[in-house]
């Protein structure tokens, strides 16, 4: 039944992917416009290592001079600080893959969706919209004891806190940029709208194949999520809500409610919550709260709500540039 609706969703093709159909991946085959996009957002991923992997191999040799020196050398690039160099580096996919569209595929990149119609309130409603959704995940678990509530746990760390919100913006937003600006529009925009919410969404999961307390639910899961934010983008022909939804639905995951973000650990927060031992299937376990039934829950009514939502009109904002 969701997958008839998300197919009248997309028919007639929305408007963002008739816009990028000015592109030149409409020169190339399907098969081979596929390949190369998976391609390019596969390079374009990789290159966050640029900044991640010097601050690793600082990391090992201080942690080398402290041990050899038998003491801390006073220089900790540990914990929230490699947090926070993994969510700013997420910068370069963005930059690299829009001078792409543009100077390779040759379209404005107002076909990714950066438009600016409403793109304030767009983005406003997103925070709040993805404050809501995680909030009532966490109200499932807290409701049937799969989680319980540890207290203020942040103590006086509001810089480190406001710098992990400013990274997670910018994370968020990277991968909206890969998955469903690039991703989605340049297949999209030559295979049809249903492939290129599935074919973005499936591999948006297996990104997190390799996540710390990964489960078949976890990653299905994240193909909701990003069959979401697919939904998003295309009803609103913009991609500033998705950024915003992404950034804040992560943000309030690991820094405001205290729980593991896909698996992993993000630093300090302003609340603690404890999952329930016994209770994985419904708080996701190690995986974080992404991995269990609560978050199932939350996300397909999501999708089905975001499903009923009127398609935007088309307006000269979102028009393709000259």
């Amino acid at each position: 039944m969701m997958l008839a609706n998300i197919k009248s969703t997309v028919s007639p093709m929305p408007a963002i992917l008739r816009q990028a159909q000015t592109g030149t991946q409409m020169n190339n085959g399907k098969l081979i416009n596929i390949l190369l996009v998976f391609a390019v957002m596969l390079l374009a991923t990789a290159s966050e290592g640029i900044l991640i992997i010097p601050a690793a191999i600082i990391k090992v040799v201080l942690s080398i001079m402290s041990s050899g020196a038998g003491q801390n050398i006073g220089i900790d690039i540990t914990g929230s600080h490699m947090v926070m160099v993994q969510l700013f580096s997420t910068v370069i996919p963005i930059v690299i893959l829009m001078l792409y569209v543009r100077f390779f595929e040759k379209r404005s990149i107002r076909t990714m969706g950066f438009v600016k119609q409403r793109a304030v309130i767009d983005y406003l409603l997103g925070i709040a919209a993805a404050f809501a959704m995680f909030s009532a995940c966490v109200g499932i678990c807290t409701a049937s004891g799969a989680m319980t509530f540890d207290g203020y746990v942040l103590g006086g760390q509001y810089g480190t806190l406001g710098l992990l919100f400013i990274g997670f913006l910018i994370q968020g937003m990277s991968e909206e940029v890969v998955f469903r600006s690039f991703m989605m529009t340049s297949i999209g925009s030559k295979s049809g709208a249903l492939a290129g919410i599935l074919l973005n969404s499936l591999f948006f999961g297996a990104m997190h194949l390799g996540n710390s307390g990964v489960t078949v639910l976890s990653i299905a899961n994240i193909v909701l999520f990003g069959t979401f934010m697919s939904i998003v983008v295309l009803k609103l022909n913009s991609i500033w809500m998705a950024c915003a939804m992404h950034s804040i639905w992560n943000f309030v995951q690991g820094n405001f409610y205290g729980v593991l973000v896909s698996g992993i650990d993000a630093g300090p927060s302003v609340f603690r919550f404890r999952i329930t031992d016994g209770m994985e299937l419904l708080n996701g376990g190690s995986f974080g709260m992404e991995g269990g039934l609560a978050t199932t829950i939350v996300l397909t009514m999501s999708i089905a709500i975001a499903l009923l939502v009127k398609p935007r009109e088309n307006t000269g904002q979102n028009a393709v540039a000259a």
